[in-house]
């Protein structure tokens, strides 16, 4: 499996993951590794209702994704999706070692926690800060664009910006 890009976003499959990403990523295979998702069948047939012909598409667990990058050796160009950096981070614990990640989307979505907005598709709790930080420590390019048109963002020059 050759994982083509490994992005963020808390909406998983949408109209610029279809549109856009999966021709920037030369994608015959999406993996949403995602636990909800892969617990939930009315989210699964929406997810597949999302997906262009000629695409296949694996809804998973971040156990059983970080099982599949681990075991699968073929040479498939694959759009790689978890919903938050928690999931991105796990499956790198999990011994998946991507060069980068593409930070897509992290919305306003409900918090106990509070929510700090970075940008008008970014907005983040301490915990999505600190699981950030962790995917750079380990040397993961981490850059933000919505579209793969976009100027790359550079996630660690954004939270220092904000003092985060």
């Amino acid at each position: 499996m050759n994982v083509t890009n490994f992005r963020i976003d808390d909406r998983l499959i949408h109209g610029q993951i279809v549109t856009q990403w999966i021709a920037d990523s030369a994608a015959k295979r999406i993996v949403v590794a995602d636990d909800r998702a892969a617990a939930d069948p009315t989210q699964q047939m929406l997810l597949k209702l999302t997906v262009p012909g000629g695409i296949s598409l694996d809804i998973l667990t971040i156990a059983d994704a970080a099982e599949l990058l681990a075991r699968d050796e073929s040479e498939q160009n694959v759009l790689l999706i978890v919903r938050n950096p928690k999931a991105a981070y796990e499956l790198v614990e999990a011994g998946f070692s991507p060069k980068s990640v593409n930070v897509g989307n992290i919305s306003n979505s409900r918090s106990e926690v509070g929510r700090k907005r970075l940008l008008a598709f970014i907005y983040v709790e301490p915990d999505d800060v600190a699981y950030l930080r962790k995917l750079m420590e380990r040397g993961i390019e981490l850059e933000i664009r919505a579209v793969p048109a976009d100027r790359p963002i550079d996630v660690d020059e954004l939270l220092r910006k904000n003092s985060l």
